[in-house]
């Protein structure tokens, strides 16, 4: 008898220590993961526009003969020189020139010297006049050759003129500041009139024709920033010059002059992607960790201090450095389940993580 009762009591006694243990076992199967609730972000961000396009020389110079069938006599500069405004770069042989001149010079002076004589014929006639045997005829005739004279050595000068303003043109001189980018001349040719020796790269300046979908175009304003990437990285930050006022026919996109530094590592013929940031504003924001994507929603999962997650649906944004924007549907106070949110479901029990971050 006294080993029965001792089996019941220990018997119960056993049960009753379990007790607690299987309480323990249930909640833990409630509690589908252990969450930790935090809040949405306030944070300011850049708005921005993706683009893409070549970079190329804001204004090109040709440096182009003017007179034909000369040899060019000297190349002055290469490719990759730099030259300053009217810094000479090419002259073509001018003996021929100058010989020119030189007749035309003596053409003037034999000019002046006819209308010498010219004005001296006519005043003698005007001084005896008819009284000195003179008729009217050969006064009229004196009048008219001082005239003739005249006009002669105001031809006389033009010409003279012309010849030097040709000789001046075997002479070639940078219209502008630059560099040399391209030098199709060949030393010891025999140019025609127009025959391009050099093309120059105005003031070393270079821009970036970024193409960006039309209607994100309306959003951008001259003096906008405009950052070209590589591989992530950074290659230079240009200034929005003008906005195309026409789209692309074949591609329907807008073409977005920007302004790039004149001394940096982008070269003309390079294309490069990038963005143009269009303005700042403040938005709410989670970790993309908080979010469920699903059928094209975006849902997010409300904890109550009672362990229990609802499901809400949000509208979403933009994505930067593991965060993204929320832009309606959430309230900043809500708590909301940091990260698992695949493994939850609307009415789900959590366990909470001790370390909650207010707001």
């Amino acid at each position: 008898m006294k080993h029965l009762i001792s089996g019941l009591a220990l018997a119960a006694a056993f049960t009753l220590g379990n007790l607690p243990l299987a309480t323990a076992a249930d909640q833990s199967v409630r509690a589908v993961l252990t969450v930790r609730p935090i809040h949405a972000e306030r944070q300011t961000w850049t708005d921005s526009v993706a683009a893409g396009g070549w970079v190329a020389a804001w204004s090109e110079a040709s440096i182009a003969t003017e007179i034909g069938d000369y040899r060019i006599d000297d190349l002055a500069v290469d490719v990759g020189d730099s030259v300053k405004k009217g810094d000479v770069v090419a002259r073509l042989a001018d003996d021929q020139l100058k010989a020119a001149v030189a007749a035309g010079e003596a053409a003037l002076d034999s000019a002046k010297a006819a209308y010498d004589l010219a004005q001296s014929d006519a005043r003698r006639a005007q001084l005896l006049g008819p009284t000195g045997g003179q008729s009217k005829r050969e006064l009229e005739a004196a009048e008219i050759a001082e005239r003739v004279a005249a006009a002669n050595v105001a031809a006389a000068g033009a010409e003279l003129e012309t010849r030097r303003l040709r000789l001046a043109k075997a002479t070639l001189v940078a219209p502008d500041d630059g560099v040399i980018s391209v030098r199709p001349a060949v030393l010891g040719a025999v140019a025609s009139a127009g025959t391009e020796l050099y093309r120059l790269v105005r003031q070393n300046r270079v821009e970036w024709r970024a193409e960006v979908a039309a209607d994100a175009a309306l959003r951008i304003k001259p003096g906008m920033t405009a950052t070209l990437t590589e591989k992530d990285r950074s290659l230079s930050i240009g200034v929005v010059r003008l906005v195309g006022p026409t789209l692309i026919s074949a591609s329907g996109r807008a073409t977005v002059y920007v302004d790039l530094p004149a001394v940096g590592e982008l070269k003309p013929g390079g294309y490069f992607a990038g963005h143009i940031d269009t303005g700042r504003r403040e938005v709410l924001t989670l970790p993309e960790s908080a979010v469920l994507l699903k059928d094209a929603s975006s849902f997010v999962f409300v904890v109550d201090p009672k362990g229990t997650v609802t499901r809400l649906s949000v509208t979403t944004g933009a994505r930067r450095d593991g965060r993204i924007a929320v832009i309606s549907g959430l309230s900043p106070d809500a708590a909301v389940a940091e990260s698992g949110v695949a493994f939850l479901f609307d009415g789900a029990a959590v366990a909470l993580a001790t370390n909650e971050v207010t707001p």
